[in-house]
């Protein structure tokens, strides 16, 4: 019977969590976007709740007008923000995103050059291995070569279409300024072979971009709203969610919220620092290479903050940057930027395994396994802001499971805390005996 309690209470311990996971998903995917107003009205509440405090001391106002100041106050910083960097930054990006397009428009080039130097490399093999690979190779290159050369011979002949479609437009419309009538202009449209896509298509879409804005501005007029009560009454709706708990389960909330609004500040703001510390690395890197000769593109900056951004990625790194880059520019010939890009990627690593372990405190990481597995589940379930997302979850349900203030599996951190705390029992218990002695 024993062992049948046992399974039992396994198999309605799976259900459980599988019913939590389920529920979770379920929430996580469909109703996020109708709460969002509502979280993020909360996230501001949140925000404002020191100054609003602060003003309430000073000043004479009362707690709903330092409440609707102080939201309003927000929200004209953060749009003079989006306003003053946002327009720039996304400005720089387009133009940073162009030159990179630009940069694969040769490719036919490139794989020249990639072709050149492996049949150069393969030609240094024995005779059994150099005429297979050979043949390999070459069939290799053809097809690539072929699909090149279709991509672009089927974008030449839409750029010739759409030029066509353009000019005999222009004819249309000219023929039909010339007539003077709108019958002319009739015929004129009729001529220059008019499509009537060139008006539904814009029109349709106009039309759906309309339909989405009462939508917006209802959800912005709601957050504004909400985010005006919510931090007017932001401490009696934090104890009215205290005493939905038990009465034993409020203090692990009250050290669930402590943990892990120290534990992910610490972390946030050590891997900032690595961000900062990558980004001056790539920074200087990139510029000792322009003055020696060898880098001639003025995206350095741009460069060394989607490196630094990279780096921070769970998994990936600045490998995944420097790398590819550095191996193109060996194939390519350009010999003085891959070995430069390679001792950037070599200082990067030795500096960050240096300070990473100072920064970041070791039990806060995930294992290799468990990140890349966390990062395809989200990437699968909520695409790729979940991919970024996930990871951050886990390290918080790790938290929380090497604090005990849940149990979700058995972890050393906690097998030594009861370890520790049993051998404490054990010599109080043993200076009691000692004392009653």
């Amino acid at each position: 019977m024993n062992e049948v309690e046992k399974r039992r209470g396994i198999i309605i311990n799976v259900i459980y969590f599988a019913m939590i996971v389920a529920i979770a998903f379920l929430l996580i995917r469909y109703a996020l976007g109708v709460c969002f107003p509502f979280l993020f009205a909360f996230l501001l509440a949140a925000l404002v709740q020191k100054p609003k405090n602060f003003l309430v001391r000073k000043t004479p106002l009362k707690n709903g007008a330092a409440s609707v100041i102080c939201v309003f106050l927000l929200l004209i910083l953060l749009a003079a923000l989006v306003s003053l960097i946002g327009v720039r930054l996304f400005a720089r990006i387009q133009e940073f995103v162009n030159y990179i397009a630009m940069q694969f428009q040769n490719m036919e080039s490139v794989v020249d050059n990639i072709q050149a130097w492996l049949l150069g490399a393969i030609a240094k093999l024995p005779e059994f291995l150099r005429k297979s690979l050979n043949e390999s190779a070459t069939d290799l290159f053809s097809k690539l070569h072929e699909y090149l050369n279709t991509t672009a011979a089927a974008d030449s002949a839409a750029l010739a279409a759409d030029a066509t479609n353009a000019a005999a437009l222009a004819a249309g419309e000219a023929a039909g300024e010339a007539a003077g009538s709108s019958s002319g202009a009739l015929a004129g449209l009729l001529s220059g072979n008019f499509k009537l896509s060139w008006i539904t298509t814009p029109l349709s879409s106009l039309l759906s971009t309309a339909k989405q804005i009462p939508s917006v501005l209802i959800a912005v007029v709601i957050s504004l709203v909400a985010s005006c009560f919510m931090a007017t009454d932001f401490d009696k709706m934090m104890h009215f969610f205290k005493m939905q708990f038990p009465e034993r389960r409020r203090k692990d909330v009250e050290r669930a919220k402590v943990l892990l609004k120290t534990s992910l500040g610490k972390m946030a703001r050590a891997y900032a620092l690595i961000m900062l510390v990558t980004f001056a690395e790539m920074s200087v890197g990139l510029m000792i290479l322009k003055m020696i000769g060898v880098y001639h593109s003025n995206f350095i900056l741009m460069v060394a903050a989607v490196t630094a951004v990279i780096d921070i990625v769970p998994v990936l790194g600045t490998g995944t940057v420097l790398i590819p880059w550095a191996l193109y520019s060996l194939i390519t010939g350009n010999f003085g930027m891959g070995i430069g890009l390679l001792i950037i990627y070599a200082a990067i690593t030795v500096i960050r395994q240096f300070i990473e372990p100072k920064l970041v405190a070791g039990q806060l990481g995930l294992s290799p396994i468990v990140t890349i597995t966390a990062l395809y589940l989200g990437l699968k379930l909520f695409g790729v802001l979940g991919m970024l997302v996930t990871p951050v979850l886990i390290i918080m349900l790790k938290l929380l499971n090497d604090e005990g203030i849940i149990h979700l599996w058995k972890s050393p951190a906690r097998l030594r805390a009861a370890e520790e705390a049993e051998k404490a029992k054990q010599a109080e218990e043993a200076a009691a005996a000692q004392a009653e002695e």
